[in-house]
This record gives C-alpha cells, structure tokens and sequence, in this order.
C-alpha cells in the first residue's frame, strides 16, 4: 500500500539536460566547459567586442553604479563567458536591462565587409536541420513542457509590478547592418517573467539613448498574465487575427496555416527571446534559422549544469552567468546525485576554477542595520549601502527596539516533525509570530492593508500551518495583508518587514538544513526596513553563521528573550520600556539626569555641610566619585 508519492524528477527536462550535454562538441568554447581552469580562460583575448555609442554609453554612466558598469564593461569583451554576481539588492535585473541595450546596440568590432554589406564572422554551429534531428532523437515525449516549468510562488502577490504602464513599440532607426539575437534564461517562471516586466515597463535604451520596447517572445507554459501581451501564444492568434483580416470575405486564414512557420517567424525576427533553460530545449529552438549571439541566464547560480547548457546549444558567442553562489542553490532531490554533484552550478564551477566574477557592490533594497551582518558574514564587508537608504529605509515602527531593522527573538519552543511529512513544525513559533503580527497590524495600520509584511520559513509544513493559524485567527482575507512563503518560495522578493521563522529547535542541537547559510542569507535579506528573526538560540548556535548571527545582535542590543506567557512581551508596560529614545529626547532626559543629580548635591551639602566654599574639602564631601 502506497501512502505518499514523492516527484523524483521531470523526465523531459532529464531528457533535454542530457542532449544538451551531447551538444557540447558543437559548442565554439566547448573546451573551456571541459577544462574549466583559470589557464585556459586567460588564454582568450583580451580584445574588446563591441563599441558603445557615445550616447548610450552617457546614459548607462548616469544610470549604473560603478560595479554594475564594470560587469558591463566585461562583457564588451571577447570572453565567452562572463560571471556577475548579484547579492541581495544590488540591482543585479537593472544591470540586465543595461546589458542588453549595449548589446543590442553596440557596434561589433569584428565586422567583415563583403561586397557593401557588413556581417558578423561566422563560428561553426549545426545546422537547421542538424539541430532538429539532433533534438528529435531524445524521443518524441522530449519536446513536451517540463513540469518544472509549472513552479510558481504560492500564495500572496508574487512580486510583479502593477499593469498599465507598458512601453509601447516603437520603431528604432539604427544604423547598423546586423541585427543581434539574444535568449535571456532563467531556471523558473517567476524569475523569467520578472525581467520580461522590467524590460516592458522600462524599455531599451538604443544607440541614440531614445527609449523604446523591442521586439521580444517570451516562449514557454504559463507566462505570467502580466506579460501576455508577448507571449508565444498570444502573439501567434494576433498574427492570425490580422492574416484573417486580409483574407477574402468569409475566409479563414489560419485554417491553412501552419502555426509551427507562425512560431518560427516570431522567435526568428524578435531581438531578444525569453524562456526557461529546460524550455530552450523544446522543439521550436530546433528549428530557429538564427543562431543566438548572445545568452544571458539570470539566477544561473540555482540552476544545475546541465540545465544551463540546455541554452547554450543554439550557436551563441557569449554567455553572461547571473546570479549569486551564496543564495538558494538547485533544489536536488536524489542525495545521490547530490553527492556526485549534480546540483553544481556552471556559474559555482567556473567561479572555483579561478574566473573572475565581477561583484554587484551596492544594496539598494535594505536598511544599513539589517546589511551590516550578511556583508560582513557572506560577502568580506564588502556590500555598500546606496545613498540615503537609512532615511528611506526609516519606518514609524522602528521607534520599539522590538521592531527595529535587525531583531532576534530567543524562544525555547518545541519541535515536531508531523508523520509522513518529512517536514518540521513549531507550533510555539507560530504562536509567538501570530502575537507579533498581531502587535505590528494594530498598530501601524498600513501594514494591514499594503501587503508588505511577509512571513518566511524554510520549512514547508511550518509554512501551511502559520497559513492555517493565521486563516483561523485573522480570516479568509488574512492574505492581502501578510505573505506567507517558504524560503525558496521568496528568493528575489523583498517587502518591508520580513519574519523569518528557523523552526529547529531541541537538545541535540540539530537543525538539519537551517544550517546551510545560503537559506539563512536568503532569509535574512528580504526586508527593506526590518527583519525579525525568531528561533532557538541554543540550539541554533552550534552552526558557527547562526552563532554569530546570535553574537551580533548581542552586541547591536536587539537580542531579546521571550519567556511563557508570551502575551506578556508586549503588554503596555513591556512595550513602554522598549521604546527607542529619539537624540533630542535623549538630551533632555540626560539634562534632567543632571540637573536633578546637582539638585541633590546641594541638598546634601546644605544640610550636613558647612564652608562651601572650603578649597580645601576633599572631592567626597561634595558628593563626586574620583576619577
């Protein structure tokens, strides 16, 4: 008898991952995959690739920080491979849509002429047909759609901005002869959709910095509903729509045609392609007759290998790796294959081998309070704080030490580990966090209706019973004011107040994946204004990152025990004594310190002392401690 099913894997995205993998000889770097070293990267020339115009080149230095315009800067190389890493905040979609107005309008140093005509100098790659047979051969159930396409945050917003204020295409007049083509990847939806998004609502900036949309597919299951305006299906019925506006009366074009042809043309004339690395995979990139100049992967440090050279079968030039080997790695199910390392990123490979990242350095998104501990624990201290992000960042609620940026709360709860769930809960947790939210919503009424206040946790179960608690306690409607997430779920998100719920607590010290630091950098980093974080400091500090996590807020005074009633934290006169003194009212109790300690000193000396003006009374009689 069966109890559970457990999902070990998607067939069809092991079947792409493993074509891809048999690709590898087509690959015009294929030796620099195999080697990976420091040696044979430096081997490449040093040369620039492309020239930015003057203009664009004014804009990006205007609009990117010094960091983000090096990453840039890199890749105007003839690298083939450039590594960004983006740390939480840092801006990492922004560079993005700045790599791709250089790209798209830069000129190429490489051009050949021929004839009056200008082209790039081609590079060996497959042919059309080469690539489709190829393709074909992983079996016909191999061009499906991969359920791992299918993962989508759950429950409260999912981070997209509003609708509404899309860029409308434009045409560009441009001056050059070759038309680039770029895939940008991303291994999940939601971090795909997020760029699609940026890319609508902002724009490209072309060689004469005029703002525009360019043609772009976003191509793939499911797009987000935001961003259907150029999706595959949507642009091809539009395509269809207008054929059968020019047909004769009564007739119906798109009963004749072949919307196979309709997709390749689409994917064939957009300038920049988007898709998920298991998608790049499917049929329809088979049979595009334009090779890829360029593939930018965005959190291509939480994809496996194989997934990422999934993408890179298509003829491309340059590959721009984005993302951040300290975050969220791949989810591996198999600890077999874990331990053969199968869930290595290509971006952690070539990092260890010795190739240079080029680190986004300043955080744009957090309060300096909560960014002083990860910069310091997983970065060297080597984050920055963008300009006036204190003040920004400055919230009402951080007048209580008990809502400041960086909190911890100390409670020996219990945990369980409900059967067949293979997950853990903490019930005593949740009650605590239910008390907290309740306090903060009462409070600050904002927060009940902006949805800016999340709840994290890096366990599953622990994440359906606070949604149940807080159903139960607050209503049906208790998700438009709190989201409530699994660390995984969150990564790339941000709100103002985040709680992060650690779970794990018992005598043996145990905290089982708690202890991997890149969920604790994930979930630490997801506020702007404060992060509360609640756990059992006695079992959490035998790992040495949460040990000094506990250390640090020590020392910052905003460690608090939480003791049994735990209603009794923040009654009146609890919350009374938590309140953070402003510098001028700090002044005027000092100076009523001091004027009330003179007051006594005269007192004293009026009663029990004669010759006050005695030079030679000793520094006790007037009531002073020597120095």
């Amino acid at each position: 008898m069966v109890d559970f099913i457990f999902q070990i894997c998607s067939l069809s995205t092991i079947m792409r991952e493993y074509t891809a993998m048999h690709s590898i000889a087509h690959l015009p770097f294929k030796d620099l995959i195999l080697s990976a070293s420091h040696k044979s990267y430096c081997s490449v020339s040093e040369g620039q690739a492309w020239n930015v115009p003057k203009p664009l080149m004014d804009h990006l230095e205007d609009c990117l920080n010094s960091s983000q315009l090096d990453a840039i800067n890199a890749g105007l190389s003839r690298k083939p491979f450039v590594l960004i890493q983006g740390p939480p905040g840092t801006g990492k979609t922004h560079t993005i849509i700045g790599l791709l107005s250089t790209i798209l309008h830069s000129s190429p140093t490489s051009i050949h002429s021929n004839g009056g005509t200008s082209r790039i100098k081609p590079r060996p790659v497959m042919s059309i047909e080469e690539r489709h047979t190829h393709w074909r051969k992983a079996s016909s159930w191999l061009t499906g759609l991969s359920p791992r396409d299918l993962i989508r945050p759950i429950d409260g917003d999912d981070g997209f901005y509003p609708v509404g204020n899309e860029l409308k295409p434009e045409i560009v007049k441009s001056d050059r002869k070759y038309r680039r083509h770029v895939l940008v990847c991303a291994p999940s939806n939601s971090a795909l959709d997020e760029i699609v998004l940026r890319v609508l609502h902002r724009g490209i900036h072309d060689e004469n910095n005029h703002v525009y949309t360019p043609k772009i597919v976003r191509v793939g299951l499911k797009p987000h509903h935001s961003v259907q305006a150029v999706s595959m299906d949507y642009l091809v019925e539009q395509k269809l729509a207008s054929m059968d506006r020019l047909a004769s009366p009564g007739g119906k074009s798109g009963e004749y045609v072949n919307r196979d042809k309709i997709r390749d043309t689409i994917i064939d004339e957009s300038a920049i392609v988007f898709s998920t690395l298991s998608f790049s995979g499917s049929a329809i990139f088979s049979r595009c007759r334009r090779i890829f100049d360029v593939v930018i992967i965005d959190e291509a440090a939480q994809a496996v290998e194989p997934a990422t050279l999934i993408s890179l079968a298509h003829g491309s030039k340059q590959v721009f790796l984005i993302g951040d080997p300290l975050q969220l790695p791949a989810t591996v199910i198999s600890p077999t294959a874990e331990r053969f390392g199968y869930g290595t990123s290509l971006f952690k490979r070539l990092q260890e081998a010795g190739f240079p990242v080029h680190l986004l350095k300043t955080q744009y998104r957090m309060h300096p309070e909560i960014s002083i501990f990860p910069s310091k624990e997983f970065y060297a201290g080597s984050l920055e704080d963008g300009d006036l992000l204190r003040n920004s960042t400055r919230r009402l609620w951080h007048k209580h030490r008990c809502f400041g940026p960086f909190c911890f709360f100390d409670i020996d709860g219990a945990e369980s580990q409900p059967s067949g769930t293979g997950s853990w809960v903490n019930e005593d947790e949740i009650e605590f966090i239910v008390l907290l939210y309740h306090k903060l919503a009462s409070q600050y009424l904002t927060l009940k209706s902006s949805s800016q206040l999340a709840i994290i946790s890096p366990y599953r179960y622990q994440v359906k019973l606070l949604h149940e608690k807080f159903r139960t306690t607050f209503g049906e409607k208790y998700n438009q004011s709190v989201d409530i997430n699994t660390v995984d779920g969150f990564q790339g998100r941000e709100k103002d107040i985040a709680i992060f719920s650690c779970v794990r607590s018992n005598g043996e010290s145990r905290i089982g994946f708690v202890s991997d630091f890149r969920r604790m950098n994930v979930g630490i980093t997801r506020a702007r204004s404060s992060v509360l974080v609640v756990g059992s400091a006695s079992t959490l500090i035998q790992d040495d990152h949460w040990k000094n996590l506990v250390n640090n807020a020590k020392e910052r005074n905003c460690y608090f025990k939480v003791s049994k009633p735990y209603a009794s934290f923040f009654n009146d006169t609890n919350m009374e004594a938590l309140k953070v003194q402003s510098k001028m009212e700090k002044k005027i109790l000092e100076l009523n310190e001091f004027v009330g300690q003179t007051e006594l000193i005269t007192d004293h000396i009026e009663l029990g002392h004669e010759g006050i003006g005695n030079d030679g009374m000793d520094a006790d009689d007037g009531g002073f401690d020597e120095d």
